[in-house]
């Protein structure tokens, strides 16, 4: 695994910021995985909405972009980047999350978030909350969304990765865990700064529709994520928020943990 991480680093692309960034981004690491990913994210307060930016090359490369986001690769960067402390450990980082040890290529990558959250546990990234919330519950679910919506991704035009991802989805079956709406305010209080959150949804074939971060200011909870439209923003009262969000159910949760946790 280490060497394929190593290879695709080699091969890394920056769409937006440059490598001297994400440089000067591990070395301001003070070591709480949490808080780092968190004061990454206030930097990051007002950058750009970039819908599908992995998708725009006609062949998969690891990618990175430091300048504009879309919810997921905002949560994924800063994990990487709160975990590393060189700009090579970054993108090894970032390969192992987003393509689970594989190699670099469109059907090795993590596209459902049970699926990304799954490996980042197996790798010792995030350990999940949910069977500790109180009121928490789960439910099987199938993932197929893509292979039913292949219009919506660019690269499920070429036959291959139409082909490899229906494959996929054919015997897709998750569990997920997670909190119901009407639970989320006891929920709150166990939750520290940088905890990810994921938008529980009930669109037939999706687990989740949004994810991000939770930003703690005392009792306050609120959530900074990438949004379609807005940017980066942050939405205070993280209950109000997924409340507002239509086909939500509920949020799942997970803490990011430091290489040696």
């Amino acid at each position: 695994m280490l060497l394929l991480a190593q290879a695709a680093a080699a091969a890394v692309i920056y769409i937006g910021g440059s490598g001297q960034q994400a440089e000067q981004a591990v070395r301001s690491n003070h070591g709480d995985v949490g808080s780092t990913m968190v004061q990454l994210s206030r930097r990051w307060l007002g950058a750009p909405y970039r819908a599908f930016s992995l998708d725009q090359s006609p062949q998969e490369r690891l990618q990175v972009d430091l300048q504009g986001f879309d919810c997921f690769l905002l949560v994924e960067q800063a994990l990487a980047l709160a975990r590393s402390q060189t700009k090579t450990g970054f993108e090894q980082a970032l390969q192992q999350l987003r393509y689970g040890g594989q190699s670099t290529d469109y059907c090795h990558r993590q596209h459902y978030f049970t699926r990304w959250a799954q490996t980042a546990i197996d790798q010792g990234a995030i350990r999940d909350l949910n069977p500790a919330l109180p009121g928490v519950t789960s439910r099987q679910r199938r993932l197929n969304f893509m292979s039913r919506h292949p219009d919506s991704y660019q690269p499920m035009q070429q036959r291959r990765n139409r082909d490899c991802i229906g494959k996929l989805e054919r015997n897709l079956l998750v569990s997920q865990s997670f909190v119901p709406l009407k639970a989320l305010p006891a929920a709150l209080a166990k939750l520290r700064n940088g905890d990810i959150f994921a938008l529980v949804t009930d669109i037939n074939g999706l687990d989740v529709s949004h994810v991000g971060l939770v930003e703690r200011n005392g009792t306050q909870v609120n959530g900074l994520h990438a949004a379609p439209g807005h940017g980066v923003i942050r939405s205070p009262d993280l209950v109000r928020y997924g409340g507002s969000i239509d086909n939500v159910i509920g949020m799942s949760f997970f803490r990011p943990l430091g290489p040696s946790q």
